[in-house]
């Protein structure tokens, strides 16, 4: 497999957008099958979180695999030691028009990917990203795998309450909140969690998330490791969690929709009495890619 960084500009609410650097991994070999798949890392770390699944999956399953280095985040906060992250944070708004968007640029580059073959795994705030995903772009993923996953933006008593430092308003805290909207998500979802997690507690998250996919008849697994931390560990490190989970799926699933890049797909999420619209007809760093109105 070869490695690459790519450049490019991500959209902001007005003007210039943000630039966002991001680690590819290409087969050596491309056929008519092969796949893209989105790695999403977690809050204050950096794009190389997950480069062993990325180096796992690039050969083995036939994908170009990309990582974006989502604003506000690891390098993007701190360009030597690539840890941190700003205050006041954004917390996965922006960030997942980054992710969404490095999988917009890598398309730009391979047009001639399987389309049908596209597929996220984040973990953390970047499990929060790939479920926000789903949902911003209903008609690309053939599946998105999030483990030890945010759900929502925490709440007074929950860990990590303070760590954006700056307050939410009801419409942020709603397009933020994937249990809220699981109604839009198309895609099978892939959960796993620590019953030990002290920063992203697995019954507040994952466990809430899970019920509601069920009682909407929606397609998901979940695997809940008992003992294990936000790591999963001791019960299980996160390369060997996502073996135990994900052979047989990046093998046969895909996604018979038109893809909502390649549709120019209109979405509309209704967040506390405002609406997000999203067009992606627009170029990644169109200030019009989203806006904002009253419902």
């Amino acid at each position: 497999m070869k490695e690459m960084d790519i450049n490019f500009l991500s959209v902001n609410r007005y003007g210039q957008g943000q630039n966002i650097t991001a680690t590819v991994y290409i087969p050596d070999v491309f056929t008519e099958n092969t796949g893209l798949m989105m790695f999403c890392h977690g809050w204050g770390c950096n794009r190389s979180q997950h480069f062993d699944k990325m180096k796992y999956s690039c050969d083995e399953f036939d994908l170009v695999c990309v990582a974006p280095e989502y604003r506000m985040s690891g390098y993007a906060f701190d360009p030597v030691k690539g840890g941190g992250w700003n205050q006041p944070y954004d917390l996965s708004f922006l960030q997942t028009f980054d992710c969404i968007n490095s999988l917009r640029k890598v398309l730009e580059i391979y047009p001639f990917l399987n389309r049908k073959r596209i597929f996220a795994y984040g973990g953390s705030q970047g499990g929060h990203i790939v479920l926000l995903s789903s949902i911003f772009a209903p008609s690309t993923f053939a599946f998105v795998y999030a483990s030890c996953p945010l759900t929502h933006i925490p709440e007074e008593g929950e860990t990590l309450y303070n760590f954006a430092e700056r307050d939410f308003s009801e419409a942020e805290k709603s397009v933020r909140n994937v249990v809220e909207h699981a109604c839009l998500i198309q895609c099978p979802v892939y959960l796993e969690a620590g019953t030990n997690d002290g920063s992203v507690p697995h019954f507040l998250h994952a466990v809430q998330l899970e019920k509601a996919l069920k009682d909407l008849h929606k397609e998901v697994k979940a695997v809940y490791y008992e003992g294990g931390g936000h790591d999963l560990m001791p019960t299980i490190n996160k390369l060997d969690a996502y073996k135990k989970m994900i052979p047989e799926v990046l093998k046969t699933s895909v996604n018979e929709k038109k893809d909502d890049f390649l549709a120019g797909s209109m979405i509309s999420i209704p967040c506390a009495g405002k609406r997000l619209t999203i067009d992606w007809s627009k170029n990644l760093a169109d200030k019009e890619l989203f806006s904002w109105e009253k419902a």
